[in-house]
Order: C-alpha cells, then sequence, then structure tokens
C-alpha cells in the first residue's frame, strides 16, 4: 500500500513524544511504516485498551510484546493520583522471561496528526502547575500476532529517567496502600485497577501477569475494609463524580474527617 501523508508534519510530531526528539532513525523506521500501511499503530496494554485515544478507525486485540512485563512502577499525580499523593500507573519493563498481551490501534491515512497528537496529550499530560508526567519513553517495537504475523506499534515503556519511575518498586503491601487510598482526576487508582482487569477478561488478554494484577486487586479490596466506613464512603463516591467535578478536588477539604496528604502518606509507609 501506498498512500500520501505529510511527513513532514508526521516527523515534527513524533518528535514531540519523549525518547524520540533525538532518535531520529526511529522516526523515520516510524514514517516509512507509515507510507507503507497507510497508518501508524499503537500498542495498548492499559487503559487505552478500553478508553481508547480518538481517530482510531481499526482496533485489533490479541498481539503479544515479548521481552516485556507490566508493574505499577510510575507514579501517576493527574489521572490516579495528586501532587501530594500521587498514585501508581502501569508502565512496561524490560523482562526477557515474560510477554505482555494488548490490542493495536491504528488510524486512517488522513488523521494520523490528530491520532499522534491525541496519544501525546494522554500519554504526556501537564499537571496545573507546568509539571509533565513524563513516566513514559516511547519505542517502536515488534508486536506478533497469533500466526506469527509482526507489526511495529508505538509503544509506552518506563522512562528510567523521570523522577516519577519508582525504583525500585515498592514493596507489595505498600503498593497495595498506595493504590487502595489514591484517586485522581479520571477516579481512584483501585478503579483503574478494577477496569484494568475486567478489560483484560473481556477480551481474554491472559499473561504472566495477569495473576499478579488478580492478586493485588484482592489485598487493595481487603486494604479498603480497614478504613474507617467514612473513608470508604468518600472513595466509593469519588468515582461517581462528573470529570469535571473531580478536577476540583486535589486536597482533601478540612473538617471531613478523612486523612490529609501527609497521613496517607504515613499509612502507606506503615503498611
Amino acid at each position: 500500500m501506498s498512500v500520501n501523508i505529510n511527513i513532514p508534519q508526521l516527523r515534527v510530531t513524533l518528535a514531540k513524544l519523549n525518547g524520540l526528539q533525538y532518535d531520529h532513525a526511529t522516526v523515520e523506521r516510524i514514517c516509512q511504516d507509515a507510507v507503507m500501511y497507510g497508518n501508524v499503530a499503537i500498542f495498548a496494554y492499559g487503559s487505552l485498551i478500553w478508553e481508547p485515544i480518538k481517530h482510531v478507525s481499526e482496533k485489533i486485540t490479541n498481539y503479544k510484546l515479548a521481552g516485556y512485563s507490566k508493574d505499577f512502577i510510575c507514579e501517576d499525580f493527574i489521572y490516579r493520583g495528586t501532587i501530594g499523593f500521587p498514585g501508581l500507573t502501569l508502565a512496561l519493563k524490560n523482562d526477557s522471561n515474560k510477554h505482555v498481551l494488548g490490542f493495536l490501534l491504528m488510524s486512517t491515512a488522513d488523521e494520523i496528526i490528530p491520532f499522534l497528537e491525541g496519544f501525546i496529550l494522554r500519554e504526556q499530560p501537564v499537571s496545573i502547575d507546568g509539571v509533565t508526567m513524563d513516566i513514559y519513553r516511547y519505542d517502536f517495537l515488534p508486536i506478533t500476532r497469533p500466526d506469527g504475523s509482526t507489526r511495529n506499534a508505538l509503544t509506552c515503556v518506563v522512562n528510567e529517567h523521570s523522577q516519577f519511575y519508582v525504583n525500585p518498586p515498592l514493596p507489595l503491601n505498600q503498593k497495595v496502600a498506595r493504590m487502595a487510598l489514591a484517586f485522581g482526576d479520571n477516579g481512584t487508582n483501585l478503579q483503574y485497577l478494577k477496569d484494568l482487569i475486567s478489560a483484560y477478561d473481556e477480551h481474554k488478554l491472559y499473561d504472566k501477569c495477569t495473576d499478579e494484577l488478580k492478586d493485588l486487586l484482592s489485598k487493595c479490596n481487603n486494604y479498603r475494609l480497614r478504613l474507617s466506613p467514612a473513608h470508604r464512603e468518600w472513595l466509593k463516591k469519588y468515582d461517581k463524580l462528573k470529570p469535571e467535578e473531580r478536577q476540583t478536588i486535589k486536597t482533601r477539604t478540612k473538617g471531613t474527617g478523612l486523612p490529609t496528604n501527609e497521613e496517607l502518606t504515613t499509612m502507606v509507609n506503615e503498611a
């Protein structure tokens, strides 16, 4: 397939992605791929599965990325956390013994630029005080279908140079406490984990990390049961708020009887 694509504009757009600013060779590979296939593919393994970006013309399930595992190893201070008490978000890291299953998301040729712009806005958000959540770097990796065919796709991999990279990963008990308590613009960190597992179950995306995620969810639910009734109810109601309502709640208001950010951090450290 050969299509007309604005390659200069595509280069400019790709260079906005962390890790590709100076990687001209990879940018050119992506441009060549776009001309060959008439689109650019993105590998989705997290929230992009159930909340894809706009301008997706095709979504294909059951692709495999070999040599990587996923874990909650990045601090999220926008979508599922706050600056005062960040949540944890999913990222990929090199692991020769594991693989990750997910979707390929693709756009039509005439919507490649807005498709990628939406991806950048979603995955490199900027907080209200101008801090970029640079938790990912972007690579162009070979993704394999069950029939053995492959297609390279833009993939979010952990940015090991980000100040928000949690290294070493939190001990399991602290990870559980953080994810059971954190909340952000898109809802609670626990709801994200529930949605993730539901999407995996719906689409039968069972990889070597699936059991670990389900064990994490069970422990987070048990942790929630140890909270005060008022605290549990607040978190439950928070997920039912409209997005614009959540965005106005950056800290817990005084007089609610709920823990402050400092007290929440202490709860995590003592978990």
